[in-house]
């Protein structure tokens, strides 16, 4: 089960790592087919392996979720109950996610949030996952689409986007961050996390002390 997924790590602007979010690798091995409650529980039961290393570090853990994953988390008692068991998990909400603009009018979204899950946006930038989404204030994270941030970080108006992100959650996450002076323009917008800059990947054997075993 580990083998099908891998970690890619988020960091603090100044190279702390605070979260993990689970990534399911390209392979035959994988189970991206099947029925969701199925593949949503597998994932589960990864994380739930980690717990004490997430827990004792106080890392956080995201993994995304499509529209099928979420019914299944808000339909399954017994997912319901295996996240109620990882207070440091997040979901994080695919970019295709149907009717995300709605915000807290999308039922699905509504139903979530309502069982006390905590959400992430991703790919703010990408087209889908648009401002009203964010200005639901429904996100505790959101996180920039990386071609969108890499057309924009030079821009003169870069600065007012980010002020104006932050205005509906203070963690905003942004990924292909290339060099030193990107780093110092984030830190100067405050933004919370980078992922992929100080390191692109981690084993899950690597939490454990079982990497490469």
């Amino acid at each position: 089960m580990i083998n099908n997924y891998c970690y890619v790590p988020i960091h603090s602007l100044s190279g702390e790592l605070i979260a993990l979010e689970l990534t399911v690798l390209p392979h035959q091995n994988a189970p991206q087919t099947g029925d969701a409650e199925s593949r949503l529980l597998d994932q589960l039961l990864t994380v739930e392996r980690y717990a004490d290393y997430f827990q004792q570090h106080g890392l956080l853990c995201c993994l995304t979720i499509d529209f099928p994953l979420a019914r299944a988390v808000t339909e399954s008692p017994f997912i319901h109950q295996i996240l109620n068991q990882l207070p440091f998990l997040r979901l994080k909400l695919s970019e295709d996610f149907p009717n995300l603009h709605d915000g807290p009018n999308n039922p699905l979204l509504r139903a979530l949030t309502d069982q006390l899950n905590i959400l992430w946006l991703g790919d703010l930038g990408a087209g889908d996952a648009n401002l009203n989404a964010l200005q639901s204030k429904m996100f505790e994270v959101v996180k920039l689409d990386r071609q969108f941030y890499l057309d924009n970080v030079r821009r003169p108006f870069f600065n007012v986007l980010i002020a104006h992100i932050r205005r509906y959650t203070n963690r905003v996450l942004v990924g292909g961050v290339e060099n030193a002076g990107q780093l110092d323009k984030l830190v100067s917008n405050k933004v919370w996390g980078v992922q992929g800059y100080y390191a692109q990947s981690m084993e899950l054997g690597a939490l454990d002390g079982t990497e490469g075993r």
